[in-house]
């Protein structure tokens, strides 16, 4: 697996953060140009997925994608909007970043 495709699926989540954070100020499409700005950010997202299961495993690079996309959304809401953790919900984060960790490692 070369890193242009690891590359891609890193792009893929962080546009999949991008569009989470867009819908959340698009206010339920209250304001419908951030909606439709996450919608294109989410089919980026998607092409860059795409892309990168040229060469990544499906299974690996779905479950990279779905963490770092959980991941980056819960880590950015928690520092913009103050949402805070309970001990078990910074082990939750901790034991995604260990099964990450251990699917990358498996390869």
């Amino acid at each position: 697996m070369t890193t242009l495709a690891w590359l891609c699926l890193l792009l893929a989540a962080a546009l999949d953060i991008a569009a989470n954070l867009l819908l959340k100020a698009s206010d339920g499409f209250r304001r419908p140009l951030l909606g439709v700005g996450a919608v294109g950010l989410v089919w980026g997202a998607f092409g860059f997925l795409a892309l990168s299961l040229r060469e990544v495993p499906l299974g690996i690079a779905y479950a990279v994608w779905g963490a770092l996309g959980i991941l980056g959304t819960t880590l950015i809401s928690h520092r913009l909007e103050g949402v805070r953790f309970t001990r078990r919900a910074w082990a939750g984060i901790g034991l995604l970043l260990l099964s990450v960790a251990t699917l990358h490692l498996s390869l």
